[in-house]
This record gives structure tokens, C-alpha cells and sequence, in this order.
């Protein structure tokens, strides 16, 4: 009892550099830890209702790829190069693996027809901007009866969906223009002006370099950049730190720096019903800089669709936003939950802090505003005078020489948001990451959902087969820090149920309430932040005995 007790993070002032390097084989790591967790849910919606054969064998030996590929040095970004040239293969091939059986489950589950099906893959009900197959279609219409407007884009076309199911998919038809619903492809939200765009939620202007220098919010009618500085600031640095090349970052590389300023060429293109998209292109050197910056007509995020060329060495690239949001401490997401960090100097250790590790999101909220910032698979980021950045590559030279060049692609995004983090950030992050997937064919009118929570703070994250294979393991945790007594809705007919630890060893049995369509609610309290993993074994028939409250 005389030991002391240390409350919080152990922040290490060192190997800054391993948030960033090898940036290829981290967007693996997010791919695949996703892919994997998609497979295990969708091949239990294809066992349920297809009797498909649940491939364990296959997703376990997914999983070991990619825990082996999370060894020290490998996920760090500081082995040699060629133990990536192993990590890329099997990456690759987890991945086409992962991708093959999605596609069979859904050319089963949406049988060929004119029709679009839409898997939600994340564990909640959203909505969202969903890129279609192949379609000539101006409106789609949903299982609602709601008219949906498609726009044509360089991409491909894409439509605004709403209320896709959690951990399910519903199936769109073809549908005449209907005027009044005001689902009209030609009703084009956004006013181009001469320095930039008025979208229903910003005004935004673009300086002649195509930096950001102004972005007002016109509900809440505030700048969220502040005057004289420009957003979206990519910037390079010299980055040369005195030991082990690829695991650090010192603070001294913020003396010798320089943004890309070089503009190549700068044009809005598709500008429609869904989106409008602002492209750019820079180069700096033997380095080029392409940029997709995309606006919404029904979502106040705004995504940086990027791809680098990379040639350099011993060089660090960041993005800046300069922000007018007053607050001493950010946000950072971490496994199942997220920590508060200081950004102030007043400290050494607050000094020390120039770089900081975060998963999908980081955010800077004052009182009742706040910005974050998404990503689809960088981890290094700074907060310093209300300037909030991301590392998106560390390019050293040991232990591998080769470290981070050639192409780069990822996407980074904006939510500015009322409120805190708590106020949509954690969904915007897993929109970005688990995008719904879109296929051709299907029923029309089909629309399954196969779990959800009473509850938003309550994440549902993994539906998969159990490992001794009785029953199904549903694993949720609580993203706001609040002790919630909630429900899982499970869509079908339960006979058993029991809360599980990580090793899905049974902890105690859990009541449920049968429900006139043959689902069950299943009500649980959870604890601030806790992950609660469910055991839920499923009657034959709706009809059959097993116990409920």
C-alpha cells in the first residue's frame, strides 16, 4: 500500500519516428485488421441465412498474418527492408484472400439483378456517401421508399444514403426522378465562386497557391482557421536525428523546413447532387503531390484524398490546420477508448510531447466547438498553438535505405463539429475506415440488419463465430467514458446467452427479452470504456424452449 501510483499515460520520450515509417506497411496493418473483422461478420450473415460453411481455418490463418506482422521491429517501421518485402507479400495476399470471399458471400446473399446492394459493415446505423458499381441510374430508391440522387464522377458514381442498417445491407432500385422528394441529380448544392466554394454548411477560400485561408461555418457562424494562415499546409522538413534514423524524431527537425508551394494545377471537378471536389497537384523536387479535396451536400466532414510520389530521404512531410478552437488539451484515440494530453510547453514533459501517437482520430474541442482530425492509416500528430497536424511520412535510411519511397496513398479528413469528440467524431473515424461496400444485384426491398446497440456510446465491434464454434461472440466497448445500461438488439431467435472474457471463457449467464419478430433484446450494463464480449447461442426454431426473462 506504500507504492506509489502513477494515474495515466507513461509517455515515452523517445522513438517519435516508429508513429510514422514504413507508412505502406502500416496502411497494411488498418487494412487488414478491418478485413479480417469484416470477414468474420459477413460470414456470419451468410451462415445465418445461407447455411454458407464459416471459413475459421482461413480467418485464423488471416489473423496470425497479421499479428506476426505486428512484431517488433516489423509494425515500427524500423526493420530491415527485407523483412517488408515479406510483410508486403503477405499482406497482399491476405487481402485478395479476404476480398474473394466477400465477394462469393455476396454474390449469394444479392442474387444477379439490376438492383445495388449495400453492406454497412460497422455496428451501427448511419448515414453515408457510398460509391456504387457501374450504374447509369440518376435516382435510386431504398427499402424506405426514400429517393436517393446519383452523380456521376470521375471515381465513379455515388449517392448519399440514409439509415444503411448496422452490421447489414438493404438493396436500392433503379427509380424514376421523383420532384417531390427533390431527388433531382440536377439540384446542385454548391455555389463555385471565384476564390472557392459555399457548400451547405462552409464558405471556403482557396488562396492562388490553392492553400486553404478561409473556412467559416455558416450554422454556427464562427472561422475555424484563423486569419492570415492557411490550412491544409503540406510542409517538409530536414529530419536528421542524432540516433536511430527510422525509430526517432527529435525536436530540432522543426528548424529547417519549407511548404510545397509549387502548384502544378488546380480544378474543381465533379461538382454535383452528392459532392464537389476540388483537384491539385504540386511537386517539390523529385517528389509530386496529388490531392482530391472532396465537400458534401449532407456531411460536414471534408476528405483529403491523397497520393504522394516520394523521392527523398531523411525527410518528414506534415499537414497543418491552424485553428481558432482555445483549449489547453487534445483528444486521442487509442484501442478501445482514447486519452487527453496537454498541448501547452509549461512543463519539460509537456515539452517533450511535440509528437503524440493516435489511432483513427485526434480532436481539439473548446466549450462548444471543436475540430478533429481522421485518418485512414497515419498514427503521428502535434497540437501546438491551436495548429493541430499529421505526420504522414518519416523517410530514413537505417536500418533500411529504402525506407517510405515511391508512392504513397491515404486519406486524411476534417470534421469540424459542435460540441466534442463525443458529438459524431468516433462514427466519422470508422465511416472513413469501413466505408459501406456497394455490389451489383440483389432483391429488391432487401434490408437485414443482423445486430445493433440501444445505445451510440456503445461500439459494437466484432460479430464472429465462437472459437469452439458454440454460438456467436458479439464484442462491444464504451467509446465516452460513461457507465450506460444499454441492450443488444441480435436478430434471431436466441436460446442462450452469457457474458465471456477476452478468451471467451463463460463469466456469468445473461437474461434477454424475446421480441414479437423473433429477435431478442438483451440488456447489460457497461462500465467506462470496458469491452464486453457476449456468447450468444441461437434456438433452431424461433419456437424452441430456452431460457428468457
Amino acid at each position: 500500500k506504500y507504492l506509489p501510483v502513477w494515474d495515466g499515460e507513461l509517455y515515452l520520450e523517445y522513438h517519435r519516428g516508429t508513429y510514422t515509417s514504413m507508412a505502406r506497411n502500416k496502411k497494411y496493418n488498418r487494412r487488414s485488421e478491418f478485413a479480417c473483422q469484416n470477414l468474420e461478420f459477413f460470414s456470419v450473415l451468410a451462415e445465418r441465412m445461407l447455411g454458407t460453411e464459416y471459413p475459421k481455418e482461413v480467418l485464423d490463418e488471416c489473423w496470425q498474418i497479421v499479428l506476426r506482422n505486428q512484431f517488433h521491429d516489423i509494425l515500427p517501421g524500423s526493420a530491415i527492408r527485407e523483412v517488408y518485402e515479406v510483410s508486403r507479400g503477405e499482406h497482399e495476399e491476405l487481402q485478395q484472400t479476404v476480398a474473394a470471399l466477400m465477394h462469393s458471400r455476396m454474390a449469394a446473399l444479392a442474387p444477379e439483378s439490376e438492383n445495388i446492394t449495400v453492406l454497412n459493415l460497422k455496428g451501427f446505423a448511419c448515414d453515408e456517401v457510398v460509391v456504387l458499381p457501374p450504374t447509369q441510374a440518376a435516382a435510386l430508391e431504398d427499402p424506405y421508399g426514400n429517393v436517393h440522387p446519383v452523380q456521376q464522377t470521375e471515381e465513379g458514381p455515388v449517392v448519399f444514403l440514409e439509415n444503411l442498417p448496422a452490421k447489414g445491407f438493404m438493396t436500392l432500385t433503379e427509380s424514376g426522378l421523383r420532384q417531390d422528394t427533390g431527388a433531382n441529380p440536377d439540384d446542385i448544392p454548391f455555389e463555385i465562386t471565384e476564390h472557392g466554394i459555399r457548400t451547405p454548411f462552409y464558405l471556403v477560400t482557396f488562396d492562388d497557391l490553392g492553400f486553404m485561408t478561409r473556412l467559416y461555418d455558416l450554422k454556427e457562424e464562427r472561422e475555424i482557421l484563423k486569419r492570415g494562415q492557411r490550412g491544409n499546409l503540406m510542409r517538409m522538413y530536414e529530419d536528421k536525428p542524432m540516433n536511430f534514423d527510422d525509430w526517432d524524431i527529435d525536436i530540432y527537425y522543426q528548424e529547417k523546413g519549407w511548404d510545397i508551394e509549387n502548384l502544378t494545377s488546380m480544378r474543381w471537378v465533379d461538382v454535383g447532387c452528392v459532392r464537389a471536389t476540388l483537384a491539385i497537384e504540386r511537386h517539390e523536387g523529385e517528389c509530386a503531390f496529388f490531392q482530391r479535396i472532396s465537400f458534401y451536400a449532407d456531411s460536414r466532414r471534408i476528405d483529403f484524398e491523397t497520393r504522394v510520389d516520394w523521392h527523398v530521404h531523411q525527410h518528414l512531410l506534415k499537414v497543418s490546420f491552424p485553428t481558432t478552437i482555445h483549449s489547453d488539451e487534445a483528444t486521442f484515440e487509442i484501442q478501445f477508448g482514447n486519452v487527453k494530453r496537454k498541448v501547452h510547453t509549461n512543463t519539460s514533459w509537456d515539452w517533450a510531447r511535440f509528437e503524440s501517437c493516435g489511432q483513427k482520430w485526434m480532436d481539439f474541442s473548446e466549450g462548444h466547438y471543436g475540430v478533429s482530425l481522421l485518418n485512414d492509416c497515419k498514427y503521428g500528430h502535434s497540437v501546438r498553438d491551436g495548429v493541430i497536424s499529421l505526420t504522414l511520412i518519416k523517410s530514413g535510411i537505417e536500418p533500411n535505405p529504402m525506407c517510405d519511397q515511391g508512392e504513397h496513398v491515404f486519406t486524411y479528413a476534417l470534421y469540424p463539429h459542435t460540441g466534442d469528440w463525443r458529438c459524431g467524431t468516433i462514427h466519422e473515424a470508422y465511416k472513413l475506415n469501413q466505408p459501406a461496400l456497394a455490389f451489383s444485384g440483389g432483391t429488391a426491398g432487401s434490408l437485414r440488419c443482423l445486430a445493433d446497440t440501444a445505445d451510440r456510446n456503445v461500439m459494437l465491434e466484432t460479430i464472429k463465430r465462437a472459437e469452439d464454434g458454440q454460438g456467436f461472440i458479439v464484442r462491444m466497448y464504451e467509446t465516452d467514458n460513461a457507465l450506460t445500461r444499454t441492450a443488444l438488439d441480435w436478430k434471431g431467435p436466441v436460446a442462450h446467452v452469457e457474458k465471456c472474457n477476452g478468451l471467451e471463457e463463460t463469466m456469468e449467464p445473461l437474461a434477454f427479452e424475446r421480441c414479437s419478430d423473433g429477435s431478442a433484446r438483451i440488456p447489460f450494463v457497461i462500465r467506462p470504456y470496458e469491452i464486453v464480449s457476449l456468447r450468444i447461442v441461437e434456438a433452431h426454431n424461433p419456437s424452441e424452449g430456452g431460457a428468457s426473462s
